[in-house]
């Protein structure tokens, strides 16, 4: 009995080793699996993290770029005197501009020349040395607000239409509506002083100037001057301030009023100042005064918009006159391109075009540039 039962002792006492010997061996095989997993998965966590890593820059340079084009929109002379002003009387501020300020307010920053006086003092304050005097209401100044106007220039041949008192007084109530105004000021530093605005890191300057006003007295400073505006006719003093407004501006743009009224192609003495306006550091040249559109140019890579015409006149005019648009300068990975929109002004308001008339306006600007081609909106530099 007892040679049976050690038997049967030492079956049961092999039988708990081989379990034993079977646990470290699966014990083993399961640790070594297990470990070529976790590194399995810290290979892919390392590799979805450079994924990840890679996957973030990217989106985050598209998402630098979505905020680029810098889109800067520029029209040319505003005027809400005559027609215009019984018109926003009886219709409303907004009714000029009922068809173009979605394409306005799409813009960072919208840009007019204001041809006009804002203010209700007397006939008494007229400038004699002017044919036409200008004076719209400061309550209309609400519609270019809510049009999208964010900046507008007075320096034009318009602005002191009811002299000092009234350049003042438009001053005043453009900063009652929060409007921006440059091209005017009380003293000749504040008149040449550019507007700044940051824009998606970038800082653009915007200044303004007239070369046609009616009498010297508009542009002169001295001890006894309570307000005049920019002059532009004396090209050293006006590239002195250029460089100045440069200082600290990634970009800076001259809103500039000059050439001849009722003309389609720019004066000599304009490409001149296009030459040295250029090699003085301006980034951008876009003039108004001629009440016509006139054409493009690239020059040196300076976008030139050389008249934007009419942007809001009143109902009197017609053909060349009535023609205007919306000129967008883009600003994009350090490019400055131009595109034009047209429109047309009938009866006290901005009015759409079909395309085929937006493109016979088009032709004819291309026509009138310097080596450019326009591809749709585009202005393309063929230079």
């Amino acid at each position: 009995m007892k040679s049976g039962k050690g038997k049967k002792a030492y079956i049961v006492i092999f039988g708990l080793l081989l379990i034993l010997l079977l646990l470290k061996f699966f014990s083993f095989v399961s640790l070594q699996l297990y470990q070529n997993e976790l590194g399995d998965t810290e290979d892919r966590i390392g590799k979805d993290k450079q994924e990840r890593s890679f996957s973030f820059s990217v989106k985050e340079e598209e998402f630098v770029w979505k905020r680029d084009p810098i889109r800067l929109m520029f029209v040319g002379d505003l005027m809400m005197d005559w027609s215009v002003k019984e018109t926003m009387d009886t219709k409303g501020v907004d009714y000029p501009f009922l068809y173009v300020r979605e394409d306005i307010q799409s813009a960072d920053i919208a840009i007019a020349n204001l041809e006009t006086t804002v203010t209700n003092i007397d006939h008494t304050y007229k400038d004699p040395n002017q044919l036409y005097n200008f004076q719209s209401k400061p309550e209309h100044i609400e519609g270019i607000v809510n049009a999208g106007i964010d900046l507008v220039s007075l320096a034009n041949n318009h602005a002191m239409d009811y002299g000092e008192a009234g350049l003042l007084d438009t001053m005043k109530n453009l900063d009652d509506y929060g409007i921006d105004y440059i091209g005017a000021g009380t003293t000749i530093e504040e008149a040449f002083r550019s507007q700044t605005y940051e824009i998606h890191g970038q800082t653009i300057n915007i200044m303004a100037a007239t070369r046609f006003v009616p009498a010297v007295s508009w542009y002169t400073f001295d001890e006894n001057t309570k307000a005049g505006v920019a002059g532009a006719y004396d090209l050293d003093f006006l590239i002195k301030k250029v460089k100045e407004e440069k200082e600290g501006a990634d970009y800076l743009i001259l809103f500039i009023h000059w050439g001849i009224e009722r003309t389609d192609m720019p004066a000599e003495y304009q490409k001149y100042y296009v030459k040295k306006l250029a090699e003085a550091g301006i980034d951008a040249i876009i003039g108004h005064h001629p009440h016509w559109l006139q054409g493009f140019e690239y020059y040196d890579g300076v976008p030139v918009a050389y008249s934007l015409g009419n942007f809001l006149f009143p109902d009197y005019v017609t053909g060349n006159t009535a023609e205007t648009g919306v000129l967008t300068l883009s600003i994009h990975k350090g490019e400055l391109t131009m595109q034009f929109k047209p429109y047309y002004i009938y009866k006290d308001q901005i009015i759409e075009l079909s395309r085929d008339e937006q493109q016979e306006v088009l032709n004819k600007l291309e026509r009138l540039s310097f080596d450019v081609k326009i591809d749709g909106y585009e202005i393309i530099n063929q230079r």
